[in-house]
C-alpha cells in the first residue's frame, strides 16, 4: 500500500483495464475504509494495514457511490458500519437487478447495503483529523467525497477521473458543474480519483473544461442535425494538451457524446 500521507494508504488493484482505488484513513479513535473494490479478497491488503497500524479503533466504511467496482468488497467488513449517501442503498438494489456484461454478478459473499446514510453531508470530528463526507452528486447522484482537513486531501470517487470522468447521470450535467465549482472553494492539496493518478487542484479544473466542452460540442451538432452516431467531437480537443487515450478511456469518451446527445 502507498502512503499517501500520513496515516493515509492507498491501495490499487486493475479492475477491467481500470486502476481503481481503496483509501485507508487511520485517526486517532477511528479508521476509515474508502471504497471496498470489487470483491472481499481485494481488500486482504486493507485488513493487513488495520491489523498493523488501526488495533482497537472502530472502522468506518465509507462507499463514494453504489457502483459495483466501489461496493462488491463491502462484505470483507461484516461488522463495521458502512456510510453512504441516502439514494445509495436504492441504486445499489436497482444495480443488482441489472447485471450485464458491463455489471459483473456479485461475489458470493454478498454485498451488504450501507447501514448509516446521511444527505448532504456529515462531519467526523477527532483531534487529530476532521473527516467529512459531502455529497457530490454529478457522476451519479448519491456520489460523495471525502476531505480531510488536516492533510488536506480530498478523496474523490469518481466525481473526478484521470484522463476524463464518465457520465453515468441522467440530467446530471449542471449539478456536476455546479459540485466541481464548489469543490475549487476548499483548500485541497493532493486529490485521489478512484480512477486515474495522484494529482492536484488541476484536475478539477481539467474534468470541468471536459465536461463542458463535451456538451456544447454536443450541443451545436444536435442543433445542426446530427445523428447521435454522427458525433465527431475528437477527445484532443477537450482535455490537456499530451493526453493520450487508451481504448478503454477512447470508448468512454464517444459514450460521453451519446450520453450528453440524449439528455440535451
Amino acid at each position: 500500500m502507498e502512503e499517501l500521507r500520513r496515516n493515509v494508504l492507498v491501495h490499487r488493484v486493475v479492475t477491467m483495464g481500470f486502476p481503481t482505488v481503496s483509501v485507508l484513513v487511520v485517526t486517532v479513535n477511528r479508521a476509515f475504509v474508502v471504497d471496498t473494490l470489487t470483491r472481499p479478497q481485494d481488500m486482504d491488503p486493507v485488513l493487513a494495514a488495520l491489523a498493523d497500524h488501526a488495533t482497537g479503533r472502530r472502522r468506518v466504511v465509507v462507499s463514494t457511490h453504489h457502483h459495483w467496482d466501489h461496493v462488491y468488497g463491502n462484505a470483507a467488513f461484516p461488522t463495521s458500519d458502512i456510510v453512504a449517501q441516502r439514494n445509495c442503498p436504492r441504486l445499489m438494489e436497482e444495480q443488482a437487478q441489472g447485471i450485464s456484461e458491463s455489471i459483473p454478478a456479485p461475489p458470493r459473499e454478498g454485498v451488504p447495503l450501507p447501514t448509516v446514510t446521511f444527505g448532504d453531508r456529515v462531519t467526523y470530528l477527532g483531534e487529530d483529523e476532521t473527516v467529512h463526507l459531502i455529497h457530490t452528486p454529478g457522476h451519479s447522484e448519491d456520489s460523495l467525497v471525502v476531505y480531510l482537513d488536516a492533510a488536506q486531501a480530498l478523496l474523490a470517487g469518481d466525481t473526478l477521473e484521470w484522463p476524463l470522468p464518465n457520465f453515468a447521470q441522467r440530467d446530471g450535467y449542471a449539478v456536476w458543474i455546479r459540485t466541481l465549482r464548489q469543490l475549487k472553494q476548499l483548500p485541497v492539496e493532493v486529490i485521489v480519483p478512484s480512477h486515474g493518478p495522484v494529482m492536484g487542484k488541476e484536475l478539477i479544473d481539467a474534468n470541468e473544461r471536459y465536461v463542458s466542452g463535451v456538451y456544447e460540442a454536443v450541443g451545436e451538432l444536435k442543433k445542426h442535425g446530427a445523428g447521435r452516431h454522427e458525433l465527431d467531437v475528437p477527445a484532443a480537443g477537450l482535455l490537456d494538451p499530451g493526453v493520450e487515450l487508451d481504448e478503454i478511456y477512447a470508448a468512454a469518451h464517444q459514450e460521453n457524446l451519446e450520453w450528453a446527445y440524449d439528455e440535451i
